[in-house]
């Protein structure tokens, strides 16, 4: 038993060493090659991203776009987003109801455009809903307030060009991927805990898949992730020895209030980059706040799931959130 004790702990401190050698080697050298040694570490998670699909067939008369758009500028850089949008359903005189989409990556990679966000897009777009599916700065060069202020610009963008847009900004759903989800998470926990009204205009529901909502599980001893260490000391700046109030600031379960939004959760029980126990906490502390959530977890899944296990589980899931998102917008 001491010996196992004494192992877990070697492995804890290793992890903890090569991260911040890593982090520190990217911000004293070179971040495109410290992000490809990750990339060559992280290989499956890497393959679902790029080449992952839902496992539900998504006909094309069922949904037209994307539509591309520039929601803000930084530096020289656009900042865009993709609208995709039903084929039928309404009137002319409705417009759509929205999920706002923020991919995963580790807030220092992904994009719009992966397949795996594309596949969840074209489904929810079929479904009945606009998807607003967004881009956003990385953390190795940004802050994450730089992030999470992109987040909330490209929300008053779509929010301004309702209109044009033909969507209906008073029925907003959140939702995010792994760091796409806590992004979604923090906004609406956050906003609606210091009672920000313009920021949580519209906005109905949350949903979050295998999302870390307490910063601080990504350092547990279940995580196996190189990649998730690296990712989060690089965004935070720093280890959670020298920035803990960092960590505690933006994890989204220290915002938890009774003005939280509906919430729906869905986590892998096996998984090795945000540990199931993140959505788990985050499930119970909306319940002492009474705040209407659901958990589904997947007994034996890993970090991406749906986009490997192609069973009627995981149809299930998905369904289920579409279920979801249509009560509540």
């Amino acid at each position: 038993m001491i010996k196992q004790i004494n192992t877990a702990k070697i492995k804890r401190i290793i992890k903890v060493i090569v991260a911040f050698s890593l982090v520190m080697i990217g911000f004293a050298w070179n971040w495109a090659v410290v992000f490809f040694a990750l990339l060559v570490l992280n290989i499956k998670t890497l393959y679902r991203a790029l080449l992952g699909k839902l496992p539900l067939d998504v006909p094309d008369e069922s949904f037209f776009g994307p539509e591309s758009h520039i929601y803000k500028r930084e530096g020289n850089a656009n900042l865009k987003l993709d609208i995709f949008y039903p084929k039928e359903g309404l009137t002319v005189s409705e417009n759509y109801p929205v999920v706002f989409f923020a991919h995963g990556g580790g807030w220092i990679s992904g994009s719009r455009r992966q397949a795996n966000n594309i596949s969840w897009c074209r489904y929810l777009a079929s479904k009945g809903f606009a998807v607003v599916n967004i881009d956003y700065r990385f953390g190795y060069l940004s802050q994450i307030d730089d992030i999470l202020r992109d987040y909330a610009d490209a929300l008053d963008f779509i929010r301004k060009q309702a209109e044009e847009f033909k969507i209906d900004s008073s029925r907003i759903a959140l939702m995010g991927l792994s760091a796409g989800g806590h992004l979604s998470l923090f906004h609406a926990t956050y906003n609606s805990y210091w009672k920000k009204v313009e920021n949580m205009e519209g906005i109905k529901c949350v949903v979050a898949w295998y999302a870390p909502s307490d910063l601080m599980d990504l350092w547990d001893d279940d995580v196996e992730s190189l990649f998730a260490r690296f990712a989060v000391a690089a965004t935070l700046k720093g280890l959670p020895t020298k920035k803990k109030e960092n960590y505690i600031h933006y994890s989204p379960i220290n915002w938890v209030s009774e003005r939280m939004v509906p919430t729906f959760l869905v986590h892998g029980s096996a998984d090795k980059v945000v540990p199931v126990k993140s959505s788990i906490k985050l499930f119970k502390r909306l319940m002492e706040f009474n705040v209407p959530s659901v958990l589904k977890i997947y007994n034996g899944a890993d970090h991406a799931f749906e986009f490997e296990l192609k069973t009627p589980k995981t149809i299930r899931f998905i369904e289920e959130t579409v279920e979801f998102i249509r009560s509540h917008v």
